[in-house]
């Protein structure tokens, strides 16, 4: 899927990062008080409010569980892009756009994995990069 170069822009990269085996992951806070997990990582559990907090992985995929199709925003976001609510195993519910030519793959509980690509444009037409969702395909 894609990736980030050298010069690119990355918009929030702390948010996301390469596993061991190539893949895009959600870096998430995990609480150990409350065995629960945010995305993106809070300073302190909201549940328990201890200070101690640990950078985790959230699961390769989640679920789709909805979505719209964006005509119309500002400048800088490209029409039409997908725009997609994803369930992920830890109890975390995140969004994004979705990478995708064909919108009419996208139905609600897809299983979905998190890729890099462009969001939006600069001013000046660069492309600024972030983490993306795209529909797991049964080879995935």
């Amino acid at each position: 899927m894609g990736e980030i170069r050298e010069n690119d822009e990355v918009l929030l990269p702390e948010l996301f990062a390469t596993d061991r085996d190539g893949r895009v992951r959600l870096v998430a806070g995990y609480y150990k008080e409350s065995d629960s997990y945010t995305f993106p990582k809070y300073l302190v559990d909201p549940k328990s409010f201890s200070e101690d907090v640990e950078e985790r992985f959230l699961s390769p995929t989640g679920i789709l569980h909805t979505y719209t199709i964006v005509r119309r925003s500002m400048p800088e976001f490209p029409v039409p892009y997908a725009l997609a609510l994803v369930d992920f195993p830890e109890k975390v519910r995140v969004m994004a756009q979705v990478e995708t030519d064909n919108f009419d793959e996208l139905k609600i509980g897809n299983e979905m994995g998190v890729t890099v690509g462009t969001i939006k444009k600069t001013a000046d037409g660069k492309d600024v990069k972030s983490f993306k969702f795209y529909t797991v395909k049964k080879s995935d």
